[in-house]
């Protein structure tokens, strides 16, 4: 069980899917005539808002980039109201025909994430913000391919869950202000367990004997056989059954059966 040594990258898809949101957005600066004077694309990057807000005051110079946002992943949590059966098994094509790809049901997991707001003016976070809320009503959904191999995309909602406003000042007002925003989100996500082979049953012989109350051994009077036709369909194709039947031209040899011919379901013959 434990020891399987696998990886579907789930976490950090969902990472990248949610900062990927964010990553265009702009402020504009113009004159009281409404004239552009500057158009500022919001810098994002995946840290934490106490590291960002000691470098900002730390030296309001040199590290003092703003408006800029920073994201990061606070917690997961599992969420038993989306559970399935755990022990449901789901079937993928695989490039042998022969077998199949198994997987059992995923197990759902809610993700929280924060997006903080760093600006030195209340008018930059105020169009920073107005640019996010719209399309949280209450969730934005993004498709997510969770796992390549298997062809498996999904829809995740992003949902908005909170909002903080600080306007914070160290020393001096007019040197170290701070407008942070903090925006709290939940993504409905999903951890996928591994990725087994098994072979596929394409072939199903039945041997059918006739009991005459006699002492055995006993040998198959009427065969019939249930096989994928063709033979070359996978996991997910939709498969024909052809069925196939013969009497044995030797009774007394089990492996001797006679021509085996087509047959139609229900299975009628004349004997």
């Amino acid at each position: 069980m434990f020891g399987t040594t696998f990886y579907h990258g789930t976490t950090k898809k969902l990472i990248i899917a949610f900062g990927s949101v964010f990553n265009n957005i702009h402020v504009q600066r113009t004159k009281k005539d409404g004239t552009l004077i500057k158009d500022i694309k919001v810098p994002l990057a995946y840290e934490s808002r106490k590291k960002y807000l000691a470098r900002l005051i730390q030296d309001q110079t040199k590290n003092r980039a703003v408006p800029r946002m920073g994201f990061i992943m606070t917690g997961l949590e599992q969420d038993l109201s989306r559970a399935a059966n755990q022990m449901n098994e789901f079937r993928f094509n695989h490039p042998d025909n022969d077998k199949a790809f198994v997987m059992y049901n995923p197990i759902p997991y809610n993700f929280s994430f924060s997006l903080d707001i760093y600006t030195d003016y209340m008018d930059d976070s105020l169009q920073i913000v107005e640019q996010i809320l719209p399309y949280f009503a209450p969730d934005f959904n993004v498709v997510i391919e969770e796992i390549p191999e298997l062809d498996m995309r999904r829809d995740i909602p992003i949902e908005l869950t909170g909002i903080d406003m600080v306007d914070e000042f160290e020393g001096d007002f007019a040197d170290q202000r701070i407008v942070n925003w903090t925006l709290n989100f939940m993504i409905r996500g999903w951890i996928y367990p591994p990725i087994r082979d098994q072979e596929l049953i394409k072939t199903v012989s039945t041997n059918y004997i006739i009991d005459t109350g006699a002492s055995g051994p006993f040998h198959p009077d009427e065969q019939i056989n249930l096989e994928v036709d063709p033979f070359a369909y996978g996991a997910e194709d939709n498969w024909t059954i052809k069925v196939t039947g013969g009497h044995p031209d030797n009774p007394d040899d089990p492996y001797d059966v006679d021509t085996m011919e087509e047959l139609n379901w229900p299975i009628t013959r004349d004997t």
